[in-house]
C-alpha cells in the first residue's frame, strides 16, 4: 500500500483491519512513516528499537518456554507449507536471475572452472574459482560474470573466504577506467 491510500487515523484504521495507518505528521523522533494501529508507534521508531535490541542480544533469551514451543510449532507448521516452498522457489529463481552472465560470459565461465581442474590434475593442488567482489556480502553483492572470477588454490581461497576491501577494490577500478580490458579478454 502506498502511503496516500493508508487510513489516516488509528480509529479509522482499527475499523477497516489494517495493520497501518498513516498521518503525515512526524513522531517524536522526527520520522514522517506509517504508524502501527494496535500500538500507534510510528514503524521506523520499532524498526531502530529491533536493530538496537539486537545488537545486544535482546531476542535470545526472549519469551518463557511455552512461547518458545509455539513458535518452533507455528514454524514448523509454515516450514511444511505449500507458500513457503513456493516462496523458496521465487527466491531462488530471482537469485538465479539476478546473475545472469552473457552467452559468451557463461562459456568462459566454463573454460575458467574446467582450467581450473587442469591446475588441480596438472600440480596436485586443488584450484578453485573464486568471486573476487563476493556473492553475498554485508556491504556488496558481486555477480558470477567473468570479470569478477579469479583462479585461487584451495587454501588461499579459504584464507579470502568473502572478504571485501573497499580500498583495493576501488584502486582496482580506477586501473580498468584507465585502461579498459580488451574485448574477448579474461583475467
Amino acid at each position: 500500500m502506498e502511503k496516500r491510500k493508508f487510513p489516516a487515523s488509528q480509529a479509522e484504521a482499527l475499523r477497516q483491519k489494517v495493520t497501518y495507518y498513516f498521518t503525515g505528521k512526524p513522531c517524536k523522533r522526527g520520522h514522517v512513516c506509517e504508524r502501527f494501529a494496535c500500538s500507534r508507534t510510528c514503524k521506523e521508531c520499532a524498526y531502530e528499537r529491533n536493530r538496537e535490541r539486537t545488537k545486544y542480544d535482546y531476542w535470545i533469551d526472549y519469551g518463557d518456554e511455552a512461547y518458545k514451543k509455539k513458535k518452533r510449532q507455528n514454524a514448523s507448521k509454515y516450514y511444511h507449507t505449500r507458500a513457503h516452498k513456493r516462496a523458496i522457489k521465487l527466491r531462488r529463481h530471482f537469485e538465479r536471475k539476478s546473475r545472469v552472465a552473457t552467452p559468451q560470459g557463461v562459456k568462459e565461465i566454463k573454460r575458467m572452472y574446467l582450467e581450473a581442474q587442469l591446475l588441480t590434475i596438472d600440480s596436485n593442488v586443488k584450484y578453485e574459482v573464486d568471486h573476487i567482489i563476493p556473492l553475498i556480502h554485508t556491504q556488496v553483492c558481486g555477480l558470477s560474470v567473468p570479470l569478477n572470477m579469479q583462479l585461487l588454490t584451495k587454501a588461499q581461497n579459504r584464507r579470502k573466504a568473502s572478504r571485501f576491501n573497499q580500498d583495493e577494490q576501488s584502486k582496482i577500478q580506477m586501473q580498468l577506467i584507465k585502461k579498459p580490458p580488451k574485448k574477448g579478454a579474461t583475467r
